[in-house]
């Protein structure tokens, strides 16, 4: 007996309509009707909750109906398992890719320069900056060579003092907009505590010292025309990739 005759038959004994049926497993009339007539099987789950709602044997339906419903229900769950799979892989590709754009936010928001160096989101950017004319200095301790006449060499340790890097503020356009970069100049011959700077976000990849007549002069306006270097204030400044300390507009 083919599958669609049999539940017709039990719907009938339990005098059943198609509706009532449909309404009690959740389909669609339609769906119940196209069962019953053959035009398409149902899954083998909805197939185990018809014969326990009919009240018929699946092993022995299974057995009786052939290889079409079996060969249609393996197609189904082979397609269910393929669909499970390429909805995980979705489901990976999308999870990845907010993760990789959280780390992107946050190396922005924190100035994480290593990663600010591998975003592919931000551009190398000239900008120019103000410096201080004396660079703070620290102990540090280093190693030289001494190579002498016979061509021998030597080394010797010693403590000698190194700059530190300078923080100051980096136009990156004429209208004011830049941030706060930390970067390594060494020590400032006096007359060049302007720079130049290449940066990628806060990464900096290089900065050179210029004089002040090297600055565009409509860069050199937004940059503290007075030659009065002034340091971060974090009470004062707000966030670090916001604020110009020498526009009159900072903060609005």
């Amino acid at each position: 007996m083919e599958l669609g005759q049999r539940l017709k038959e039990c719907r009938i004994a339990l005098n059943k309509t198609q509706q009532q049926v449909a309404m009690d497993l959740h389909v669609t009339r339609q769906t119940v009707s196209h069962w019953e007539n053959n035009d398409t099987y149902p899954s083998l789950d909805m197939l185990v909750t018809l014969s326990d709602y009919l009240g018929f044997s699946l092993d022995t339906t299974l057995k009786e109906e052939g290889t079409e419903m079996i060969d249609s229900i393996n197609k189904e769950l082979v397609m269910g398992k393929k669909y499970k799979k390429f909805v995980l892989l979705i489901g990976g590709i999308a999870i990845t890719f907010l993760l990789f754009i959280g780390i992107l936010t946050y190396g922005r928001a924190t100035q994480n320069g290593l990663i600010d160096r591998f975003n592919p989101f931000l551009k190398e950017t000239y900008g120019y900056a103000l410096l201080p004319e004396q660079i703070e200095t620290k102990k540090a301790k280093v190693t030289e060579t001494i190579v002498h006449k016979d061509g021998t060499q030597t080394t010797k340790n010693m403590i000698t003092d190194v700059a530190k890097p300078v923080d100051a503020f980096v136009l990156s356009n004429i209208f004011g907009e830049g941030e706060w970069l930390k970067f390594q100049v060494g020590m400032i011959p006096k007359g060049q505590n302007y720079a130049v700077v290449l940066h990628k976000g806060s990464y900096v990849k290089r900065a050179k010292l210029i004089t002040k007549n090297e600055v565009p002069s409509l860069y050199r306006n937004n940059i503290g025309n007075s030659d009065q270097y002034m340091k971060y204030d974090k009470n004062n400044m707000g966030p670090r990739n916001s604020f110009n300390p020498f526009s009159n507009t900072s903060g609005l």
